[in-house]
């Protein structure tokens, strides 16, 4: 049929074509352009989301693990050391091996990295479902950990090569990416505390197990080919030049350094703390340590490049969040194994009650990722680690038969608020800290940090129970060294306050772009990044670094 001026069916159609079009091209205008690597948009979708869980393997893992510790610790015949060690382990392993697969993903593949790692946490985690005895518990739930490490690196380089330019499309993408790590733990605690409830603790694992195999097979769609090599280029020159430059010494010391220190802090309680075997790996993994801090400055190609530490405002924002993360990790491992042993409460039962820290921990998420660039970060910040001393107050004050809504259900509330908000700033400023090409190593420096505070925090926290519980006050009182637990997350979140002055960050994440002067953290001068405005781009390195296929 012709199309005439009285409008035609024709000339109808050929106008909604075109008003489609227009409101297709004022979306992307409003989102930003979608990132090259994507053939479209519900890969970049699938990517993002997988991204994210990839982020939360760890805390997903601790928060499966920590509802059913009283019914693992029963069936395997476990001391408290020992059940706090199969989350301890796994935060442990995560960091200490997370520079050196960072290293590993941006030279031998960052898909490839990612793959493997999903693939082998699932294989590892259906082994923890038949653990016969605590040995075999604690050693595979280090493994767990290992593979975990392995998901992280990558799935940040990509995210910070790919979405180089300041946009309202990057914002939602790490305001999604950045709500892995603290709604990880929830999700995890409420899929483990369905299985535990319908089957056993095994079956659990065996969940944990099937959906990460799945994700395995969906990643070889969903992640794009992002790499710092170029596309071509013969496996076996990259192997040779991994292993050229790989920073194997700095690996064995922060391995064997985190992992003496840890092992001390947890069995002081213990066996005590002037046994001999204490005080060698106390004082060891403290050498190796320091060793590892000196090494990092004469090798050529180190896991932590010291240069990043001249950015002040870089470190200051890692101690100022730290510490909350740290109380966060403690404060949830304990109240799951109270409400297990003081209150009675089925794993199920026990899910349930940290529902609510879910859902507010997702409306949080994007409460964060749309203020990032309206309100002064600092003051985000502040407002995080206020929310983290009020949660673990809170906590402390409760007794067993306390009223939920009084006491547990606040402070879920606000612990969460403390993680979204602390972790949406952090991501935000540490993409921008390392140039694009070494955007997988940026994400291991961070998650390192934490990964292993969390460690620390559940060796101090446990060291502080069990010395309590030993104690004529604590066995008269149970609640006495789950009070004192909390305490410690008190501390922790508190001393976060101390260096929140000297953060002079503004606001972030601006869908804008002026042209800012490239950050060379390399070069002498006051020691100073400029401070981060409306146009620092994560990873604001040249478009050739991002090579794809």
């Amino acid at each position: 049929m012709a199309a005439d001026s009285n409008g035609s069916p024709a000339l109808e159609a050929g106008g909604s074509a075109g008003a489609a079009a227009v409101e297709a091209a004022k979306t992307r205008s409003r989102l930003g352009a979608r990132p090259a690597c994507f053939s479209n948009t519900p890969q970049e979708v699938a990517f993002v989301a997988q991204a994210t869980i990839a982020t939360a393997t760890s805390s997903f893992f601790q928060g499966a693990s920590a509802i059913i510790t009283a019914s693992i610790g029963r069936e395997l015949g476990m001391s408290q050391g020992e059940i706090t060690w199969i989350t301890a382990s796994t935060a442990l392993t995560a960091g200490a091996f997370q520079l050196g697969l960072g290293q590993l993903a941006d030279l031998l593949g960052r898909k490839m990295t990612f793959i493997v790692g999903m693939g082998s946490f699932a294989a590892f985690v259906l082994l923890v479902a038949f653990a016969q005895n605590p040995f075999w518990m604690d050693i595979v739930c280090g493994l767990v950990g290992i593979s975990s490490a392995m998901v992280v690196p990558p799935a940040i380089g990509i995210m910070g090569a790919a979405y180089e330019q300041p946009s309202k499309r990057k914002n939602l993408a790490f305001s999604a990416f950045s709500a892995g790590n603290p709604l990880g733990f929830v999700f995890g605690s409420i899929l483990s505390g369905v299985a535990a409830k319908l089957f056993n603790w095994r079956a659990a694992y065996i969940l944990l197990a099937i959906i990460w195999a799945v994700l395995t097979v969906v990643a070889f769609w969903t992640i794009p080919k992002v790499e710092t090599f170029e596309a071509g280029e013969p496996f076996g020159s990259r192997l040779k030049r991994f292993l050229k430059n790989f920073d194997s010494i700095g690996t064995i010391l922060t391995i064997f350094g985190c992992g003496l220190l840890t092992a001390a802090v947890t069995l002081g309680p213990d066996n005590g703390w002037t046994t001999p075997h204490v005080l060698v790996m106390l004082i060891l993994g403290l050498v190796l340590l320091i060793a590892f801090v000196f090494w990092e400055r004469v090798y050529a190609h180190p896991l932590m490049p010291p240069h990043i530490w001249k950015d002040r405002t870089f470190t200051f924002i890692i101690l100022a969040t730290l510490p909350g993360f740290m109380g966060f990790i403690s404060v949830q491992f304990w109240l799951s194994l109270l409400m297990q042993e003081l209150q009675g409460l089925s794993p199920l039962e026990v899910a349930v009650h940290l529902l609510p820290q879910a859902i507010a921990g997702l409306i949080w998420n994007v409460v964060a990722g749309n203020t990032l660039h309206r309100i002064n970060n600092t003051l985000l910040l502040a407002l995080a680690s206020v929310s983290y001393i009020v949660s673990n107050v809170l906590f402390s004050l409760m007794r067993p038969d306390s009223l939920y809504w009084a006491f547990i259900f606040p402070a879920l509330i606000l612990n969460v608020v403390g993680a979204d908000f602390s972790f949406n700033v952090a991501n935000m400023y540490v993409m921008q800290s390392l140039p694009s090409h070494q955007q997988a190593l940026a994400g291991g420096i961070f998650n390192t940090l934490f990964r292993l505070g969390s460690a620390i925090a559940l060796g101090i926290s446990t060291a502080v129970f069990s010395s309590v519980a030993a104690t004529d006050a604590g066995r008269a009182d149970p609640m006495l060294p789950y009070t004192r637990a909390f305490q410690v997350s008190i501390g922790l979140s508190c001393s976060a306050l101390l260096f929140l002055p000297f953060i002079k960050l503004g606001t972030q994440g601006h869908t804008t772009h002026e042209a800012n002067p490239p950050v060379d953290l390399k070069r002498g001068g006051s020691g100073d990044a400029p401070r981060p405005g409306p146009t620092t781009a994560a990873g604001s390195a040249d478009a050739k670094e991002l090579k794809h296929n």
